[in-house]
């Protein structure tokens, strides 16, 4: 999705954007900070929340959602996992900021996986990636998928890395791995869907969205052949 700093902006993509996963998907995944993404305007988001917990349950979709948020005088980078119900399942605020984000955002200090109907799952926030620990942890607690929505700036000269981790990160933890990065200038602009042994969907340089059809019964068949899970 492009995300800009105009929260409204980002706000008529998201409605536009889970009214075209509607009838294609079970969950869609936005990237970090698509809706405040103006860590020096974090304004209210009560109701542009609300209108997409609306739309969510109007359209019987999950909806993982990204923002900055202000609460008792600091600021934090937020997922929102909404249910298909319209109701806030889980907020998740992203333990490990990157080093530019540490001068403005607290940190959280916990995360969690979460139980669908169609699976248990986990989500994460873009740098976080980069503790392999904790998505293990998250792995063996039960999570089939792991979600990571992105804003991957300062990724000039390691395009290698996001390329690959998606995938290695699918591998080892014995999961599908959601990567959704934000289109703009200054991000890598490359998503991913990814099993443990293939990337099933990408998206790199533009604006859209892709899709897959994720069989938690694989990811259980494997994990039984592998002694370290």
């Amino acid at each position: 999705m492009k995300v800009t700093r105009n929260t409204d902006k980002n706000f008529q993509r998201i409605l536009y954007f889970i009214d075209k996963a509607t009838k294609r998907a079970d969950i869609v995944c936005f990237p970090e900070t698509c809706l405040v993404s103006d860590e020096k305007n974090v304004i209210k988001i009560t109701k542009h929340l609300k209108a997409i917990q609306e739309k969510c349950r109007k359209n019987s979709l999950y909806c993982i959602l990204g923002t900055y948020e202000k609460r008792n005088n600091k600021i934090f980078n937020v997922a929102y996992l909404i249910d298909r119900k319209g109701k806030i399942k889980y907020r998740y605020v992203k333990k490990h900021p990157w080093f530019s984000e540490k001068k403005y955002t607290t940190p959280g200090k916990s995360n969690k996986v979460v139980s669908t109907e169609f699976g248990k799952i986990a989500v994460i926030i873009c740098w976080d990636f980069a503790f392999s620990d904790d998505l293990r942890k998250l792995a063996r607690d039960g999570a089939r998928v792991i979600f990571s929505p992105n804003f991957l700036v300062d990724s000039r000269g390691a395009e290698d890395v996001v390329k690959s981790t998606p995938q290695f990160r699918a591998f080892e933890n014995l999961c599908y791995y959601v990567s959704a990065d934000a289109f703009t200038k200054r991000t890598a602009c490359m998503s991913f869907i990814c099993s443990p042994f293939k990337t099933l969907k990408k998206i790199v340089g533009k604006e859209g969205m892709i899709t897959a059809n994720l069989d938690l019964n694989k990811i259980n068949k494997i994990r039984k052949s592998f002694d370290h899970f």
